[in-house]
């Protein structure tokens, strides 16, 4: 299915189950496929909502692209799709560049957003500046070769093993997505600092999460919003993306937390 928003963006999205509405927000290359096992399993108990964000995939961009990778704007489009889905507020679930605009949802669309989990965000602009970015060999591939340095970021966000089992046509997507992830969203997802004084204002719970095997950037990321927010943090399984590792045991850890987050 697909939606047109007011900020001029076809969304694809996939809408399963029934039950309380659950958004599942995707990081890097965008893509709702991400979270097909993790829906799949989701939905005997909530009505879960994946999307590819825009620019990404099956959603067209029809406006500036560079204006279209701001976080504010992919914000925007997630609150138009929870409308346009037919509910008042979800519980919003995001991953990665996924949690950032989940944090921007919480204080430009609050009216939107029941509660939110945040898992392993990349607010690398609330940390001090230690030396070259881990991501320069990647990004120095991306200028001749975005397909090759997409497929090498998504090997080092998960594992080897897992990049090989994604279903060839979505893996085929993501590839596709080099040139939007490097050219046109990744600055603005490095660059990005939540406004504090609104995040602390936020009344939607939220909860924190990292991976016991995730993202070395998450626990000093994550410590931040602890303090910011006041909640102690939730370890999962896995790795980074673990819903490419082990969907079936991230669902089941998830579930619960989407359980609490409703109730």
């Amino acid at each position: 299915m697909a939606i047109t928003t007011r900020t001029a963006t076809e969304l694809y999205h996939e809408v399963r189950g029934s039950g309380p509405a659950v958004l599942l927000i995707p990081g890097a290359t965008g893509d709702a496929g991400h979270f097909t096992s993790t829906a799949e399993l989701l939905s005997d108990e909530f009505t879960v909502i994946t999307y590819d964000r825009r620019g990404n995939s099956r959603s067209r961009v029809t406006s500036d692209p560079e204006l279209a990778a701001r976080i504010s704007a992919q914000a925007d489009d997630a609150a138009a799709l929870i409308t346009a889905c037919g509910f008042e507020r979800a519980v919003v679930f995001g991953n990665s560049g996924g949690a950032t605009i989940a944090i921007e949802l919480l204080t430009s669309h609050p009216d939107v957003v029941k509660a939110a989990a945040l898992h392993e965000p990349p607010l690398f602009a609330v940390l001090p500046q230690h030396g070259p970015s881990p991501l320069q060999p990647i990004l120095a591939m991306a200028e001749s070769n975005p397909r090759g340095a997409l497929e090498r970021f998504v090997r080092a966000n998960s594992t080897d093993a897992a990049w090989e089992a994604i279903e060839p046509a979505m893996r085929e997507r993501m590839l596709g997505n080099g040139t939007t992830l490097f050219k046109h969203e990744l600055r603005h997802f490095v660059s990005y600092r939540p406004d504090e004084d609104r995040l602390r204002a936020a009344n939607a719970p939220v909860t924190l999460l990292r991976s016991r095997e995730g993202q070395e950037f998450a626990p000093p990321i994550v410590a931040w919003l602890e303090k910011l927010f006041g909640v102690e943090t939730v370890i999962l399984s896995g790795h980074h993306a673990p819903f490419f590792d082990t969907p079936k045991v991230f669902a089941e850890e998830l579930r619960p937390i989407l359980r609490r987050l409703w109730s």
